[in-house]
C-alpha cells in the first residue's frame, strides 16, 4: 500500500515514506476521515502540508465502481497537521483530514432549489447549479465533472431548499433519504475530479437479483471480531411536521404516519420545518409556493425524518482479510449484505455504511459497519431542537 500526495492541481508531489500507521474510514452517507501517524523526515515534512491531497494506492485496485470505466480513487485532503517529540527525542507527525465530500460544504443553496424529482435527480441539481456547470464561474470547482450514473429507482417527492442552506448538509440528506452514497473522486492520470453518486448492490442471502450472496458470519471464519447493538431508545413512527407561517399567521402542519400504529405502539414526533419557505426567487420575481404543493413538501420532510427515528440496529466486524470474501471485490461499501451469529440467534440484512481500513506494521485490517450507527449527541440535540 502507498499513500501518494497531490496538490489541489493533482500535480503528484510524492509518496509518503515510513508510515507508522494509517486509518482509512469511508462513509456510505457521510464524509469519511482519515488520520496518519509517520516520521518526521524530509520528504514527509515537505508532503504532509495542510492542503494537499494524499490518496491511497493497492495496486491497480479501483475505490469504486463507477460506470465510464476510468480509474478513479478516493482521496482526501490534509486539514490537520501536528509535530511532536518526545523524551526520548523521537519525532512524529500526525495529519488528520476528510475525504473530498467535505468540499459540499464549501457552498451554500443559492439560488433555492424547488424541484418534484426523485432523490437522485435532486442530488444532482444541488451540485450541478452550485460548483457545477450550471453555477457562477468563481463558485465552480476547478476540474470537475459529474461522473455517469445508473438510473436509481425512487419515487418522486416534492424538494424545497432552505435559503442559504450548506450545500453538504442538503446532499446529505437526500442522500439518507434516498439510500445512496456519494462522494468527490480523483482521476490522477487525467487530473480531474469527479462527483460520485451510487447505490450499493443487494448482495444479501435471499437477494432476487442474481447477485452472488456475501454472508459474515464466525461460522464461516470470515469475522474476527463482531459487536451488536440493538436500540429503540429513539423510535418515531408518527410526525407532525408544522411548516411557516402565512400572510395571516396561520401555520399549515400535516401528519406522517410511518407504520400505522396506535396504543403503546405509537410513538408521536414533532418536526419544526418553518426553514420551508412559503416563497422562492426565480430570477427578479418572487414566487409563491401553492398551498398544496407546500403540504406535499411537508410531507416529504416528515418522511425523511421518520428515517432518524427508526430502532437503531448495529452490527460491527473486523474482517477477517485473509478469508473467502475480499474487500473490493466480493463487498464493498454502500453494498447491502447477510450478517449473522448462530450462537447469539442474530441474522440481519444490513447495509455497510462504513468501513475503516487500517494499517499498522505492515498489517491491514478491515472493520466493517453494518446498519445505522448509534445517534450521536449532536443528532439526538437537533432532534429535540
Amino acid at each position: 500500500m502507498e499513500l501518494k500526495v497531490f496538490d489541489k492541481e493533482l500535480v503528484p508531489l510524492g509518496i509518503v515514506d515510513e508510515m507508522a500507521s494509517l486509518l482509512w474510514t469511508t462513509k456510505y452517507f457521510d464524509v469519511g476521515t482519515f488520520s496518519l501517524l509517520a516520521p518526521v523526515t524530509e520528504n514527509n515534512k515537505g508532503l504532509l502540508v495542510e492542503g494537499n491531497l494524499v490518496v491511497k494506492h493497492q495496486g491497480e485496485r479501483k475505490d469504486a465502481r463507477t460506470n465510464d470505466g476510468g480509474t478513479w480513487r478516493r482521496a482526501a485532503q490534509i486539514t490537520y497537521v501536528h509535530v511532536t517529540k518526545d523524551e526520548n527525542g523521537l519525532e512524529q507527525m500526525e495529519a488528520q483530514g476528510h475525504m473530498l465530500g467535505k468540499w459540499l460544504d464549501k457552498r451554500l443553496v443559492c439560488p433555492q432549489v424547488v424541484v418534484t424529482a426523485t432523490n437522485q435527480d435532486i442530488i444532482n441539481a444541488l451540485v450541478e447549479r452550485n460548483c457545477g456547470d450550471e453555477a457562477d464561474e468563481r463558485r465552480r470547482f476547478p476540474k470537475f465533472a459529474m461522473l455517469p450514473q445508473e438510473d436509481v429507482a425512487g419515487g418522486l417527492v416534492e424538494y424545497a431548499s432552505e435559503a442559504y442552506a450548506g450545500l453538504g448538509l442538503e446532499v446529505r440528506a437526500r442522500a439518507q433519504a434516498g439510500k445512496l452514497g456519494y462522494d468527490i473522486l480523483v482521476n490522477e492520470r487525467e487530473q480531474k475530479y469527479g462527483f460520485y453518486l451510487y447505490k450499493g448492490k443487494d448482495l444479501t442471502a435471499t437477494n432476487g437479483v442474481g447477485n452472488t450472496p456475501c454472508v459474515f458470519s464466525r461460522d464461516f471464519d470470515n469475522v474476527n471480531e463482531q459487536e451488536y447493538t440493538a436500540s429503540i431508545e429513539n423510535c418515531g413512527n408518527f410526525v407532525y411536521v408544522q411548516g411557516a407561517a402565512d400572510e395571516n399567521g396561520s401555520q399549515p402542519t400535516v401528519g406522517v404516519d410511518g407504520a400505522e400504529a396506535a396504543g403503546l405502539e405509537l410513538d408521536e414526533v414533532f418536526c419544526d420545518a418553518t426553514d420551508i419557505a412559503r416563497k422562492y426567487r426565480s430570477g427578479d420575481a418572487e414566487v409563491a409556493i401553492p398551498l398544496d404543493t407546500y403540504m406535499a413538501m411537508l410531507t416529504t420532510r416528515g418522511i425523511a425524518e421518520l428515517e432518524r427515528y427508526g430502532k437503531v440496529i448495529n452490527f460491527e466486524s473486523v474482517i477477517n482479510t485473509a478469508s473467502n470474501l475480499k474487500f473490493k471485490e466480493d463487498f464493498d461499501l454502500g453494498d447491502r449484505v447477510t450478517c449473522k451469529d448462530k450462537r447469539w440467534g442474530i441474522q440481519i440484512d444490513a447495509r455497510i455504511t462504513e468501513i475503516t481500513e487500517s494499517y499498522q506494521k505492515g498489517r491491514e485490517t478491515v472493520e466493517a459497519t453494518f446498519g445505522d450507527s448509534l445517534p450521536t449527541l449532536a443528532d439526538q440535540i437537533r432532534k429535540v431542537r
